[in-house]
């Protein structure tokens, strides 16, 4: 079995403190290593199913499939809540990963929009931070996906094109209509960022599937899990740790793991990914319960992929370093 770990913002664990993370090292050292041109999560993930691009990545169509929605042929995009924040001279914006919201507040903010913009565009709010709405064609746009904005102002990310101007009246429309509504005031109240308008993102058109690149996908990503069941591939929860995932995926096939964005301390996540997963797989590759372990470690200006077979264990001149000198851009 070929288990195959992707690791978002793998360089976020790095620290100043001095424990070293063992099976890691090994792992890093011994394994091939390439390095690759910086890739957007969802592009990867994308490429690796063989889904070409449209105006933007179809992101929408693939997450409302794992959000237990059905997609058919029709046009979708992702219409997510944010938090805007007025700065001195910027505009900047949170979305759901930086807050939590309720199915309730949701689904009363979502009846508002609706009855304010009728048939014209309607919201879907399948999952509480996830909100779609369905088009009869593809506008001639392009967006940015909020992973991208989060540290940026929302100028020069907001939609583009011949048709962006309609959306972006409908983003003044929906601030207008849910700076008062009663679902914000309570969050006020709370200290809880206000739902204060909506994120066009990630529109498209779901693709017949073209590969089967993984027998099993194991993880929460939705775009992941939307991506596996399109191409009828088994989409499982993310287990505790690689014990768990070496017990569900059997001994043949491809096994993606995606594991979730840090949420922890760099030192709390440095351990828990040592202990439940660089511990773990060595061990499997060390006794032959896997054939094969790739690294897929994204970084803001490249992907390092590290492919570890078992021989590769026994290159002892393939010494240890620090995991720092692995990311480094030369490593």
């Amino acid at each position: 079995m070929h288990c195959h770990l992707f690791i978002p913002d793998f360089s976020s664990a790095e620290g100043d403190e001095p424990d070293r993370l063992v099976a890691a090292e090994t792992l890093f050292a011994k394994g091939r290593r390439r390095r690759l041109a910086a890739s957007p999560r969802e592009a990867w993930l994308f490429e690796r199913f063989a889904v070409p691009k449209q105006r933007d990545w179809p992101v929408a169509p693939y997450t409302l499939l794992a959000d237990g929605g059905t997609p058919e042929r029709d046009f979708w995009l992702r219409a997510d809540p944010v938090h805007l924040r007025l700065g001195r001279d910027t505009l900047t914006f949170a979305d759901g990963a930086a807050f939590e919201v309720s199915r309730a507040e949701a689904e009363a903010l979502v009846e508002t929009l609706n009855r304010h913009f009728g048939d014209a565009m309607l919201f879907y709010p399948l999952q509480p931070a996830r909100w779609y709405v369905r088009l009869p064609g593809a506008p001639d746009m392009r967006t940015t996906p909020p992973s991208a904005v989060r540290e940026e102002t929302i100028e020069g990310n907001l939609p583009s094109g011949p048709d962006a101007m309609r959306f972006h009246a409908v983003m003044n429309e929906a601030q207008m209509l849910l700076h008062e509504h009663p679902v914000n005031a309570g969050r006020e109240e709370r200290g809880e960022p206000v739902l204060n308008s909506v994120w066009f993102w990630g529109g498209g058109v779901i693709d017949a599937a073209k590969s089967r690149p993984f027998s099993t996908v194991f993880g929460d990503d939705p775009l992941a899990r939307g991506l596996a069941l399109a191409a009828g591939i088994p989409a499982r929860a993310l287990p505790k740790d690689a014990g768990a995932v070496l017990a569900a995926a059997g001994d043949e096939g491809v096994a993606l793991v995606v594991l979730d964005p840090p949420r922890s301390a760099a030192s709390e996540r440095r351990a828990a990914l040592e202990r439940d997963w660089f511990g773990p797989l060595l061990a499997a590759l060390q006794s032959g319960q896997i054939g094969m372990l790739t690294l897929s470690l994204p970084s803001a200006d490249s992907l390092l992929e590290i492919e570890t077979v078992r021989s590769d264990l026994r290159y002892f001149w393939r010494l240890k370093r620090q995991l720092a000198d692995y990311l480094g851009s030369r490593a």
